[in-house]
């Protein structure tokens, strides 16, 4: 219902932001010198956020893209452009900090209940699998171009994504299509009793001022920064 898509989608919101956030204060840096042998820290990024509901397919995936301005203050007063090289080589870390808030905060904000972690990513417990499938279009035309190919390395998977892009439709009805998905989940056996079922399951852990600390020491160590 409208209440719990905006708790959802301010929980998105938020864990976007702290994601961000881990960007600006551990791989935000601009180089100085010759052949840039000086790394030099910024004041912060500039960005622009587009938050999307849909994936390519039409199914519903709530996601946001940012972009980010080739350009930050240093910390002498400059202007310059990013040490992009950071960016890169924390993207995995940063995508795992949002999915790790993004749980503890519709936990804490919904109490539901997450399934095992993988790669950074887990499911809410009691989605009907059938479900994530069914409304998984995208995935499924992405991992059926890499069969074909034979491929399924990470670098298959960026090849097959891009090669079966098409363009999004601009002109979808969306209550048309919010009810298209209320109907396909109810018919998977989630209708709104179900989803509300899901909620006030679980609490979140105590947060251990203690353990972020360990956390970000760890996390810089590793990346010599």
């Amino acid at each position: 219902n409208p209440e719990i898509s905006r708790v959802v989608r301010e929980a998105h919101d938020d864990a976007v932001r702290s994601a961000l956030d881990y960007l600006e204060r551990h791989a935000t840096w601009t180089r100085r010198g010759r052949g840039g042998i000086e790394q030099l820290r910024v004041e912060g990024i500039v960005a622009a956020s587009f938050r999307h509901r849909t994936s390519r397919a039409g199914d519903p995936h709530l996601h946001t893209h940012v972009v980010v301005a080739n350009t930050a203050l240093g910390a002498d007063g400059v202007w310059a452009t990013l040490a992009a090289r950071h960016f890169y080589g924390n993207a995995k870390t940063i995508g795992h900090l949002y999915e790790a808030e993004l749980r503890h905060l519709l936990t804490q904000r919904l109490g539901v209940r997450w399934g095992e972690v993988r790669n950074g990513i887990a499911d809410i417990d009691g989605v009907p699998t059938s479900l994530m499938a069914t409304l998984s279009t995208r995935r499924a035309q992405i991992e059926e171009a890499m069969d074909i190919r034979g491929q399924h390395s990470a670098r298959a998977a960026q090849i097959a994504t891009l090669t079966t892009r098409r363009t999004k439709a601009v002109d979808v009805d969306a209550h048309a299509l919010m009810a298209s998905w209320t109907k396909t989940a109810a018919a998977h056996g989630l209708g709104l009793d179900a989803v509300v079922g899901l909620l006030g399951r679980e609490q979140p852990a105590p947060f251990d001022m203690r353990e972020q600390i360990t956390i970000e020491q760890h996390l810089l160590g590793e990346e010599g920064l």
